[in-house]
């Protein structure tokens, strides 16, 4: 099982990001700016935002003025949400047993349960998982901690300083 996001979901994150970054102004980013700032393709980045307008996130303005911003608050878009807009829904479509499509609900299934409570889990886990924690936290890795100061050590002795 591969947990990762595919580009387009990474890509979704991390257009959402720029975008919250911008939030407290309320301004709009150019499409160069995102991709940028967050080293997405330019070519691409017109999809990926767009993704982000289609799940009622962001919005677009045109004109000199405008671009993309979000049209609501970091604190009230779940990483749920980003993750399904860049990956489509999280469900279980492949039968672990059979390797085709799921049909548990027309057959018994030993692995399905199983999977389907891990599944529930992670949805259960994004779903209360926000945006804005994901800036919190951004910022929290990027802000420089201080280095330790080099401890002075006392001149050996028949050394004078």
């Amino acid at each position: 099982m591969d947990l990762q996001l595919t580009r387009r979901g990474d890509y979704a994150l991390r257009a959402a990001v720029s975008l919250a970054r911008a939030a407290p102004d309320g301004r709009y980013r150019k499409l160069r700016e995102i991709a940028e700032e967050m080293s997405i393709p330019e070519r691409y980045t017109h999809e990926i935002v767009s993704l982000l307008v289609k799940a009622g996130m962001a919005e677009a303005m045109a004109g000199k003025q405008g671009g993309y911003r979000l049209v609501r608050t970091p604190a009230s878009i779940t990483l749920l949400e980003l993750v399904e807009a860049g990956e489509g829904t999280l469900r279980l479509d492949r039968c672990a047993l059979s390797g085709g499509p799921c049909h548990w609900q027309d057959s018994i299934c030993a692995v399905h349960p199983m999977l389907e409570e891990a599944s529930h889990a992670l949805t259960n886990s994004l779903g209360n998982r926000t945006l804005a924690q994901v800036l919190e936290m951004d910022a929290k890795l990027q802000t420089p901690h201080p280095k330790p100061s080099p401890k002075k050590r006392p001149p050996s002795p028949g050394h004078e300083a």
